[in-house]
């Protein structure tokens, strides 16, 4: 089989395809001479970098280096938040990097407010990315005792949205 580096086309379809993929944080193809490295770990402030390079076979592949912590919550307030938890509550953690929303569109009631009672099922947020919006669900029936962030407020994959009391 004929070793043959693959096309600008074909490499931006692997992009585009990896953009729209919410379940990939990080993918890394090495392909001849072409090397593609992308990774969905940004900053909240930047738009999300797509690097395409073409290296030599015989430079070393480059290391990837830890993202910065972006998230608005220090570290304490992070450790206190799971330290402030009862036995019987549970955290809803986002599931992707994206915006929190709280209403369902601009002027709406929150999905929830603290003092809800909800259900597996009920939607308590939304996060959206590249104008996808995800629904996200309480996964246990409870009632809700906090809402960490703010409505529209940048959240990162696995941090901390609301706090539910499971129901005994």
């Amino acid at each position: 089989m004929p070793d043959k580096s693959p096309d600008l086309k074909e490499l931006k379809a692997i992009v585009d395809w990896i953009s729209v993929t919410e379940n990939i944080s990080q993918f890394s193809l090495k392909f001849a001479d072409v090397e593609i490295f992308l990774s969905r770990e940004q900053r909240v402030d930047s738009p999300p970098i797509h690097q395409i390079t073409a290296i030599p076979p015989s430079a070393p592949a480059p290391v990837a280096q830890p993202a910065p912590d972006t998230n608005p919550m220090p570290q304490a307030a992070k450790q206190a938040v799971k330290d402030a938890l009862a036995d019987d509550e549970v955290i809803v953690k986002a599931p992707m990097v994206g915006v929190f929303y709280a209403k369902p569109k601009p002027g709406a009631e929150d999905f929830v407010a603290v003092g809800d009672k909800v259900h597996a099922d009920t939607v308590v947020c939304i996060v959206e990315v590249m104008k996808l919006m995800t629904n996200i669900e309480a996964g246990v029936s409870g009632t809700v005792t906090r809402i960490l962030v703010e409505n529209e407020q940048a959240v990162e994959f696995g941090q901390s949205l609301i706090v539910i009391k499971r129901d005994a």
